[in-house]
């Protein structure tokens, strides 16, 4: 219960950093005005809409004003199942490197390293024009259209951004979790196993893995902050409609603060599942 009690509190402190955050952005709409009265009056009208929705509400370029829930929800799960799977693809793809790359030799090992180390720092809008680059150039020379390169309202776009918004995220937690196993590899229980004729591919999934599992979770967090900035440029990007594009188009800061904390919930609950799985696996109780 007192456990639950710490992971409803930090919920709501970020709830609240976020609250704060968005309440800046009234200070910089028309003029940019930085008055501790103005900024109190954003904050409070923040907290009023949160009691009373009919105040969530934006005005179009038109000048009609309406609630954002006639719009909000589809923008809201384009952009989860544009994230989500995102990361979820990224982890995936850095354990699965990972592994594979601990089967080969040493040398080989090193200068991987060295080129994933390259490709990280690699700006997120030149990966994104070689793949369309790529994907239109065999369009051009055999027909196929391996996957849409922009979204339209009637073909949204999902394969796409989903693998290139996940490279760049995976090369930084292959980074992380390569460092993680070959720190592990340098135990004594990883000798005794082999020792014992266990399987590197054994030991790595039976034992490793679960043991860097609880610091690959810490260093998650950064990563994860870096995939939901990405988000905005990959939707402008891709032409895609959603909750990001909305954000920028409606700068409302009750509306951003709204949008931010519902898009934070599915990531909490994911991190609190993950956090108990690896408690009862490891015996690790995680702070996060």
């Amino acid at each position: 219960m007192k456990w639950m009690t710490v992971i409803l509190s930090k919920f709501l402190l970020v709830s609240i950093g976020l609250i704060l955050l968005s309440a800046f952005t009234g200070l910089f709409r028309d003029q940019p005005q930085l008055e501790w009265g103005l900024y109190i009056e954003s904050v409070s009208h923040i907290l009023q809409s949160f009691i009373r929705p009919d105040l969530l509400t934006v005005t179009s370029l038109s000048g009609h004003e309406h609630q954002i829930f006639e719009s909000f929800w589809p923008l809201y799960q384009y952009s989860l199942l544009i994230f989500l799977p995102a990361l979820f693809l990224s982890i995936g793809l850095s354990v699965l490197l990972s592994y594979l790359t601990i089967l080969l030799p040493d040398k080989i090992r090193f200068r991987i390293t060295q080129v994933a180390a390259l490709l990280e720092s690699t700006p997120d809008l030149l990966i994104i024009l070689v793949i369309q680059a790529t994907i239109l150039a065999v369009l051009k020379e055999s027909g196929i259209l391996l996957f849409s390169v922009a979204a339209t309202a009637q073909n949204p776009s999902y394969v796409l951004p989903i693998v290139a918004l996940s490279l760049i995220p995976a090369l930084m937690f292959y980074k992380v979790t390569l460092f993680l196993v070959n720190d592990e590899l340098k135990k004594p229980y990883v000798e005794l196993a082999r020792g014992q004729g266990f399987s590197t591919t054994s030991i790595f999934f039976s034992h490793i893995f679960r043991n860097i599992t609880p610091s690959f979770f810490t260093h998650s967090k950064a990563i994860l902050l870096i995939l939901l900035s990405s988000m905005f440029v990959f939707e402008r990007l891709f032409n895609i409609s959603g909750l990001f594009t909305y954000l920028i188009r409606y700068p409302e800061p009750n509306v951003i603060a709204f949008a931010l904390i519902l898009f934070y919930v599915p990531i909490f609950l994911l991190y609190m599942l993950f956090s108990v799985l690896i408690a009862r696996t490891t015996g690790q109780r995680l702070e996060w």
